[in-house]
This record gives C-alpha cells, structure tokens and sequence, in this order.
C-alpha cells in the first residue's frame, strides 16, 4: 500500500498493455504511479506540480514523438529524472534521446529486473543531489548548507529566505545553467508559465553580497534568454575555520 513518502512516478507510454503491468508491478513496489498514453498529455503531467519524481516515457507515441515531449518539457523547466524506454534501440535514437533531456535509455523488449534497477539508480541519484550536504566557498561567500548559513570573512551575511534558497538552489546545481522555468517551479512554488521579474531582484540582491563589480566576474551569470548559472563554488574539504582548509573545485 502506498503511503505519503512513496515515490511518484509517471508513465508516458501508448501500448496500454504495458503501461499497466508496468503500473501495477510499480505499484506492487510501493510507488505511486500515473499514466497517461499521448505525448501531449504526457507533457502537461510532466509540467503539472507537484512534480514527479521519475517519468518513464517511451519515444513512439501516436501525437508526438517522446523526444519532442521531453525537449519542450525541459525547456520548461522540468528537472525530474527520466527513462526512456523504447523500441527505438539504434545508436542514433539513444543519442537523440540523451541529447533531448533523457537521463537514461532502455530499450524494449526488457528484464524487469534491470528496469527496477535504473529506476532505483534514478531515484538514489536525485535524491543524493537533493540533500546534499557541505561547506561551499563562492564569490566570497561561505555558505554552510547543513546549518544554512552564510558568513562572509567570518561575519554572518543576512539573506531573506527566497535569497537564501535561490542562494542554496543554484548551489546544488553549480556549473549547471538554472532555467526561469525551474527556479519558478522548484524555488518559488510557481507554475512555469508564470512570468517574474522577482528572481532577477533577488539574483541582483546576491550580486550584491558577493565578489564581482562587473558581469564578467559575478559568481552569478546571466545564461541570456534562458536563465543563471553559478561558477567557481568550491567544496571546503575541511570544515573547521580554525585550520588550514583544502578545497577542491567544483
């Protein structure tokens, strides 16, 4: 029986035959699944909030094809993990697939095994990313993600809540560029089709309080048209500001 910590799963797939096993063994396995069998209503599940924490999409699908669905679902700011699972398994259709947002490719027929496998692999790797922990140095920042703090040269550095999060977020996925569409969906709470100029105040608010006069030396870059992306975080392998640290870049 499924209870609220299970996780959820969406599967885009047209053979209603399979989609249902697939359901009801995953379900078996205590994870709450939906499906959906169009690439278009695969699409609006996969943007829907509260998000998901895998979709399994196939690449055939009878409006669009499934690598169409996932460019436009990512380029919509959707993070969450997927498989591709597919008869499609020539070279070409699984660079296409990874090339188009795919965290990973499985191609049909298949063990039920390996699947349980790469889902469990999926699942562990995002939430590894999630609730990573450590001590990070950026743009003369030190900010302390187990204790949520931020110091600068030893004295606390005082950040609203959003900045801090926003601060937090951009950290977790350093040297990755961040769209609006996810800072929307993950920081804020918002559906991705909403338009803000707040995340601009609030990246402006920590360009403030890091190192870097001009564009070209903020932590913080602008990815125009797209979003942000934060450079030279490094990990501090020492923890105490007693001793001589050793960090290692990122």
């Amino acid at each position: 029986m499924k209870n609220a910590q299970s996780p959820r799963i969406l599967i885009v797939e047209d053979n209603e035959e399979l989609s249902t096993s697939l359901m009801l063994y995953l379900e078996s396995q205590d994870y709450d699944v939906t499906m959906t069998t169009d690439g278009e209503s695969g699409r609006e599940e996969a943007v829907s909030l509260p998000g998901y924490d895998l979709i399994i999409l196939d690449a055939k699908l009878p409006d669009r094809d499934g690598f169409a669905v996932l460019r436009q679902a990512r380029a919509e700011g959707v993070q969450t993990p997927v498989l591709m699972l597919t008869g499609l398994g020539d070279h070409e259709h699984k660079m296409q697939g990874f090339q188009s947002g795919a965290d990973d490719y499985l191609t049909k027929p298949f063990a039920t095994e390996e699947l349980m496998a790469r889902i469990e692999v999926l699942l562990r790797r995002e939430a590894q990313a999630t609730e990573e922990g450590g001590v990070f140095e950026v743009g003369g920042l030190r900010v302390d993600l187990n204790q949520q703090k931020v110091t600068r040269d030893g004295e606390p550095v005082k950040l609203t809540d959003l900045e801090y999060a926003l601060l937090e977020y951009l950290i977790r996925r350093r040297g990755r560029t961040a769209t609006r569409e996810q800072i929307l969906r993950d920081v804020w709470n918002l559906p991705a089709e909403v338009e803000t100029r707040t995340i601009d105040r609030h990246v402006n608010a920590l360009r403030d309080v890091m190192d870097g006069d001009e564009e070209s030396t903020w932590a913080i870059r602008s990815v125009y048209g797209i979003g942000y992306k934060l450079i030279g975080a490094t990990r501090v392998e020492d923890e105490s500001p007693d001793e001589d640290t050793e960090a290692a870049s990122v």
